[in-house]
């Protein structure tokens, strides 16, 4: 089976390039083949994992980098039975690999997924949606949503505020530091969501949406417990979604919903599903894992269970 790694030497404000080094010494002292791809601009992990995995062929697929490297790379899989993937998890969040349950430094993962031919499956989520008249699909394994949280995801991506954080180790309290100013200025819209669970259909007319997140994994943005229920292995998604609160009541919810204690708080609805489709009535910012989708007021999000296969847990 082919070694196969991408990495973001640019991820983590350029430290994962220092981690690289430390990783290709270990690789040849260990005398493992692999070839390795370097990403240098957004889509370049998608084509290398798309070119790595559409051979038919069993491929060991190490990802370096954030969780939207991870993303990228993730939506590059062609052929899931014969592709092992590995995340190495090099960003400042890493809310996927937390997620999962992915434990140790990066070398002593690596070490686990050369050692042992054992995986664990777990579920990703896909997001549809129709952009100029095509319909498009993405993929995410912590993730995705519309309204004030994607928005803060956008903003993250090139905050000066988050790379200076970065130098110190902190650069995941940027989410929620943009998440307060987000609150007072973002607009909000009313929605129409269908959830499918367990094939039974409920339809619900919501007003005021701040945001609507569905989560494979608990936590979002640098580790805030969207759905602190939630176990990416669990053959289903939740759908968290804030509404018809005021901003200032929203704001004052924020230390319950860090703390993970916002359950049955009036204005967050937290639903398990299979598929939800929600239709806003104005057009919101849509992100999966963190990576800007577009602004868009139809999705469709739906569970893949049980299809990602990932060694070195």
């Amino acid at each position: 089976m082919k070694n196969i790694f991408i990495v973001n030497t640019a991820s983590r404000t350029g430290k994962t390039k220092e981690t690289w080094e430390k990783l290709k010494e270990h690789l040849e002292k260990l005398e493992i083949e692999y070839e390795v791809h370097f990403t240098k601009g957004p889509g370049d992990a998608t084509a290398f994992a798309k070119e790595a995995t559409g051979k038919g062929e069993k491929v060991a697929l190490f990802v370096m980098g954030g969780d939207g490297t991870l993303n990228e790379a993730l939506n590059g899989i062609e052929d899931f039975e014969n592709t092992y993937y590995t995340p190495l998890p090099a960003g400042s969040a890493n809310d996927f690999a937390n997620g999962i349950g992915l434990k140790g430094e990066i070398i002593e993962i690596l070490d686990r997924a050369l050692t042992s031919s054992d995986y664990k499956l777990f579920d990703i989520g896909k997001i549809t949606y129709i952009e100029d008249g095509v319909s498009k699909d993405r993929l995410f394994g912590v993730s995705a949503g519309i309204g004030v949280d994607a928005y803060v995801c956008l903003q993250a991506l090139d905050s000066r505020l988050k790379k200076f954080l970065n130098i110190f180790g902190a650069g995941s309290a940027t989410y929620g530091l943009l998440t307060v100013g987000d609150i007072f200025t973002m607009p909000f819209s009313d929605a129409k969501v269908k959830i499918d669970y367990k094939g039974k259909i409920e339809i619900r007319n919501i007003k005021s949406t701040i945001f609507a997140a569905a989560m494979n994994c608990k936590a979002e943005g640098g580790g805030i417990p969207m759905a602190p229920e939630a176990t990416a292995d669990s053959g289903y998604l939740t759908a968290f979604i804030a509404h018809d609160i005021s901003r200032f009541r929203c704001l004052t919810l924020l230390p319950s919903l860090v703390a993970g204690k916002h359950m049955g708080k009036e204005g967050f609805d937290l639903l398990d599903f299979d598929r939800i489709e929600i239709n806003m009535a104005d057009k919101m910012c849509v992100h999966a894992d963190g990576e800007h989708v577009g602004f868009l007021n139809n999705l469709l999000f739906e569970c893949m269970p049980q299809i990602l296969k990932i060694r070195g847990i």
